[in-house]
């Protein structure tokens, strides 16, 4: 791993909910209400907080593995997972009272992970294959968006390649973990362009963007919640002491009380450190003075 994280300026930071020792919080999303859903990659599940009492409810059970998620307009989450290693991946719809419907099976996907939408299609990373998928949610029809050698693993660790995936500013952004590298391609009428490095010696998990065009990164091994400015400076904003063992993932808060703020998912060190130093799940909330971008382009 080779992680630069710049200064440090750690932000205030406060445990929003939690879950037992072993759980793995992968991704996070956040309704228009201010409701955050959580994937809970070992349980199979999706989990609902309420970020005003820190009241923690069941939302969705799956068969496989969950990973990444991701609203649409109608209100609904489009998800990915599958049992990481093994063919098909799947993508699902949860509607807004969580009922689960099956979407799309990718015969070669084996390992979905982090989604955004994309005009009325959703962009799905592929961590393993190097490819990002475009799929239809209404009619299931899947397709090849975008494929490059690297955006895959760059040896057999396990470590992800293509991860977290989001849109700003006419570009993709995605986070190729293995490779501690961030790329970006143009994004024009849908269609994705060249891919270029955006930063490197940087080990990025998922990840969300503010309004300016900031990358606040979950840095999963690396402990951390770390800001990519535009101009390539980095600050460390939230380390271990601040609950960050484990990162995975980072939303902005959507209500007056909290748009200032990240959310960021942890596993607790589930999977990446000794069982005897590994800690709760975590849900952590990092006031970072400044909103997030659009999630809908």
């Amino acid at each position: 791993m080779q992680h630069d994280g710049g200064t440090v300026a750690y932000a205030p930071a406060t445990v929003a909910a939690t879950w037992p020792k072993g759980s793995f919080a992968e991704n996070i999303a956040i309704d228009g209400a201010g409701a955050i859903y959580v994937t809970l990659h070992t349980d199979k599940a999706i989990a609902r907080v309420d970020p005003a009492t820190g009241a923690v409810t069941p939302f969705a059970q799956f068969q496989t593995p969950v990973a990444g998620l991701a609203f649409g307009t109608d209100g609904a989450l489009i998800v990915s997972g599958g049992t990481p290693g093994q063919v098909p991946g799947v993508i699902w719809r949860v509607s807004p009272t969580g009922e689960v419907s099956h979407v799309a099976e990718l015969p070669d996907a084996a390992f979905l992970n982090g989604v955004t939408p994309l005009g009325s299609g959703f962009l799905v990373a592929d961590s393993i294959g190097g490819r990002i998928y475009i799929v239809d949610p209404v009619d299931g029809s899947v397709g090849i968006w975008l494929a490059d050698p690297r955006l895959a693993p760059t040896d057999g660790s396990g470590t992800p390649g293509a991860n977290g995936i989001k849109l700003f500013g006419g570009h993709a952004y995605v986070s190729v973990t293995g490779s501690d590298a961030l790329y970006r391609t143009p994004v024009t009428d849908g269609t994705a362009g060249p891919l270029s490095v955006y930063a490197e010696r940087l080990r990025a998990d998922d990840f969300a963007i503010d309004s300016t065009g900031a990358l606040y990164i979950a840095t999963h091994p690396a402990r951390s919640l770390l800001r990519l400015a535009p101009d390539g400076r980095r600050t460390t904003l939230a380390g271990a002491d601040q609950g960050m063992l484990g990162a995975t993932a980072v939303a902005f808060g959507r209500t007056p009380a909290d748009r200032h703020a990240v959310y960021v998912t942890t596993t607790g060190g589930t999977m990446t450190v000794p069982e005897s130093e590994q800690e709760v799940a975590k849900l952590v909330r990092v006031e970072v003075g400044v909103t997030g971008a659009a999630l809908l382009p």
